[in-house]
């Protein structure tokens, strides 16, 4: 009987496994699988870029999404419309890369502003355009918290930068040195025509200042334009040829569900529970199964750092409890990993991917990478447990709950007794029909009934007496 639960619990697993991949990946291979979506073949694509999108982790994941499928779909062209102080640095040079290696037109329209990570952006594209009286430039190395970063690693950050600043302008004919004069404090005055730059100071340029005219072209910006109509007339684009990136309904629904991950871990705890407290039912292992794997897969799109990596850790982490529970009582080593890798699995799949990588680079704190993760769990395990208490505590009381459970239950031939009008069996003794560990069957007033051994192991044959029955399940204690 044992072996049978153990192969339940296997099951359950294999079953959550499944689940989750075929969220992650879709039927066709795509992490969003096959949601409808507007055609970008031939199409003008407008990426709008906002106060706080450069800050946020799931920006950049829709973002790379959409550039991949303007590529893959045959886009015409893409703007990115730019009303930004500024974000995380890292993220943005990834992102640089990947607008710089598109093989289309692509257009900067700043409106009104595009400061520190959002002149990087501008400068990744082919041309910029800006509105009467808009600014860019103030692109300085900053942390997280937008503080100064100590010197050793601003030299070590710089000089990456510096780096793949200059590939890129030069890649798209900007002026380099134009573009490392808003990143870097210079020792002299620099001049760029009438316009100069102050020792010790970084270039901010204005909509005016950017379209002066050097002996081979404007500082930085192609015309001063009024609107966006402005920009399509001047590249020779069609307005109706153009489309709002946006995010899918799916897209919105995923970063919807990584917003309430303490209740999916609830959810996924409570279910589990009750499945290991009444095996076979099913509607626990079902609900456990779907909360994990919507966790996993909105933390997933949300941007976080949760994966195929994570979520098998997770699932191995349940193996080595089931291990323990079913197969090795009382051991407590697979236990002890088990819930390590769970529990580990769950915080970091949380961590914005985001924050991860400015840690990993010394621009960000750990402590600042997982307290908000470490904090969504410990609301989950605790709603979780006081959850458990009300029910406990009130589910007898409630008629609907309490017979729905234990009706599902006989109904699955467990072997559970509901009592209504009998004499309570507490103090009663019988014999364990099976290992308790803790859950199994006892012969008790010649009946086989399910029960949990108080302490966590009974073997066969073992002389139990119930300590408590309600509508929950039967509590045995070894003679």
């Amino acid at each position: 009987m044992a072996l049978s639960r153990y192969s339940a619990a296997m099951n359950r697993i294999v079953l959550f496994l499944f689940v989750l991949v075929n969220l992650l990946r879709g039927e066709d291979g795509n992490v969003l699988g096959k949601a409808e979506e507007e055609s970008y073949e031939g199409k003008i694509i407008r990426i709008t870029v906002g106060e706080k999108d450069l800050s946020i982790g799931q920006s950049f994941k829709f973002w790379e999404r959409t550039l991949d499928r303007a590529e893959a779909e045959g886009a015409k062209a893409v703007i990115f419309d730019l009303d930004t102080p500024g974000g995380l640095a890292f993220p943005t040079g990834e992102m640089m890369s990947q607008i710089a290696n598109l093989k289309m037109p692509t257009v900067a329209f700043v409106n009104p502003k595009a400061l520190s990570a959002g002149s990087m952006i501008a400068i990744s594209t082919d041309r910029i355009y800006m509105t009467p009286g808009s600014t860019i430039g103030s692109s300085a190395i900053v942390n997280g918290s937008g503080q100064e970063i100590e010197k050793v690693m601003r030299e070590k950050l710089e000089s990456f930068f510096n780096a793949h600043v200059r590939y890129i302008a030069e890649k798209k004919g900007h002026r380099k040195e134009v573009i490392q004069a808003m990143m870097f404090l210079n020792d002299e005055d620099q001049s760029f025509g009438e316009l100069v730059v102050k020792k010790g100071k970084l270039l901010n340029l204005n909509s005016s200042d950017a379209v002066k005219l050097l002996d081979d072209g404007p500082i930085l910006a192609e015309a001063e334009l009024k609107d966006l109509d402005a920009v399509l007339e001047a590249e020779g684009w069609s307005r109706s040829d153009l489309v709002d990136a946006t995010p899918s309904a799916f897209e919105k629904l995923a970063w919807w569900v990584a917003s309430v991950s303490p209740i999916l871990i609830l959810l996924g705890l409570a279910g589990g529970y009750f499945e290991f407290k009444a095996p076979g039912f099913g509607v626990g292992g079902v609900i456990s199964v779907i909360a994990f794997s919507l966790f996993f897969f909105g933390n997933y799109l949300a941007g976080n750092m949760a994966g195929y990596e994570l979520a098998a850790i997770f699932v191995l982490g349940l193996i080595l409890i089931a291990v323990e529970i079913f197969v090795l009582p009382g051991f407590g080593v697979p236990g002890i990993f088990g819930l390590m890798m769970a529990v580990g699995s769950l915080v970091f799949s949380m961590i914005d991917g985001v924050k991860w990588r400015q840690y990993e680079w010394g621009s960000g704190s750990l402590l600042d990478a997982i307290s908000g993760p470490a904090m969504y769990l410990a609301i989950g395990i605790f709603g979780w447990v006081g959850l458990l208490y009300l029910m406990f505590r009130f589910m007898p009381e409630i008629p609907f709950l309490n017979r729905t459970l234990l009706n599902a239950s006989l109904a699955e031939g467990t072997g559970m007794e509901t009592h209504e009008g009998e004499d309570s069996r507490v103090g009663m003794t019988g014999e364990a029909q099976t290992d308790l560990h803790p859950s199994g069957k006892a012969e008790i007033d010649g009946k086989i009934v399910d029960v949990v051994v108080e302490g966590g192991f009974a073997r066969k044959g073992d002389a139990v007496r119930i300590i408590k029955e309600d509508g929950i399940g039967i509590l045995v204690k070894k003679v």
